[in-house]
């Protein structure tokens, strides 16, 4: 009985704005199935208005700002926090679990427990908890990646964000072609080589042969043919420069981190070229797939590993044009590790592990 005598308060005091179905209600009081009726639509309106509101609280009100994630499914908020909170107060780095707080209260790290008397000033420091608390918060604490513009949506672990951003699929990259300046995500290049520059582009399976033309060698014709995994989405280029009277074939991963990240994805390929009706004639060459962000350009062939394909096969007598042939293959563990090592040093700079200054 208390509960329809509150709602009705409610009603007679507009403070949920149903004008219209106030006024029927009131009208129709000697009809008890239509002031039923109305009651289901006002408490219909007020689930939705409960709904919405819980909606509003879900979603984050800064989206610059670290996400104190909580467990599936409950709701999370958007918070503007001091850098130096989520940093080592003895080496600067972000803090990762476990941390500890020596006695003077300073919480570091732990490869920084033997190492904070300096910070502490000989003040303490010598004896050191497990600080559960902030363990939580820094575990959970999340932001949006560097790279959202360019298409990346996946909310990034603080202390992990280094890690993330050196792999991140979605790190721009240029568009090759001279007197252009598009800049954008591999996925994004892809569909703006088709748009602006109608490039062939063309869906290969790891560990398979795909028949492709030679791409054009004069400058006034040259061109680059697109390539995406089927299975990964990772974008490849095939050019074609010339080579004295031959043609230097080669081919590169579109991909701004390289292979800086352990455990990123590295590519072998094969390449060979005959003409279909000489099998007499072929040349062919097998190498790890080199990464690019493209800048400046593509890379010049004599800087990798490139198919040669001579002017016999180019200027077959019969006159019919060469097949350009490619498989791309997904390298081994050990090869990808090797990859990744070497190519540590040429990590964009910025892009390296976070530290206060």
């Amino acid at each position: 009985m208390a509960e329809p005598s509150k709602r009705c308060s409610q009603l007679q005091n507009g403070e949920h704005g149903h004008s219209g179905k106030k006024a029927r209600a009131r009208g129709m009081t000697n009809n008890g199935a239509v002031v039923k009726q109305e009651w289901q639509e006002i408490e219909e309106g007020e689930k939705e208005e409960e709904e919405r509101e819980e909606g509003e609280v879900r979603q984050s009100s800064d989206a610059g700002g670290l996400v104190a994630a909580e467990p599936m499914g409950e709701p999370q908020i958007s918070l503007r926090l001091g850098l130096t909170l989520f940093h080592c107060r003895a080496c600067l780095h972000p803090l990762k679990p476990p941390t500890f707080k020596c006695e003077v209260g300073h919480v570091v790290c732990y490869g920084c427990r033997s190492s904070n008397g300096q910070v502490c000033g000989g003040g303490g420091g010598g004896a050191f908890t497990a600080c559960v608390e902030v363990d939580a918060f820094v575990r959970d604490a999340k932001q949006p990646c560097v790279f959202e513009e360019f298409g990346c949506k996946t909310p990034v672990v603080y202390h992990e964000a280094a890690d993330h951003h050196r792999a991140c699929p979605w790190a721009p990259c240029s568009c090759p072609n001279p007197g252009c300046d598009f800049f954008s995500s591999p996925a994004r290049l892809l569909d703006h080589f088709a748009a602006a520059h109608a490039w062939p582009v063309t869906e290969v399976s790891y560990g398979r042969p795909h028949k492709l033309a030679v791409p054009p060698t004069a400058p006034q014709q040259q061109g680059w043919h697109a390539l995406v995994g089927e299975e990964d989405g990772r974008v490849f280029l095939v050019s074609a420069s010339a080579l004295g009277g031959a043609a230097a074939v080669s081919l590169v991963c579109v991909r701004a981190n390289g292979g800086a990240p352990e455990g990123a994805p590295q590519y072998r390929c094969k390449l060979w070229a005959e003409v279909p009706s000489n099998k007499d004639n072929m040349t062919m060459m097998m190498s790890m797939v080199r990464s690019s962000n493209l800048t400046g350009g593509f890379p010049p062939a004599d800087q990798g590993m490139f198919l040669a394909v001579p002017m016999d096969i180019l200027h077959d007598v019969s006159g019919e044009p060469p097949a350009l042939m490619i498989r791309i293959d997904r390298a081994g563990i050990a090869a990808a590790a090797a990859a990744a090592a070497a190519a540590r040093s040429s990590v964009p700079p910025g892009w390296g592990p976070s530290r206060l200054q």
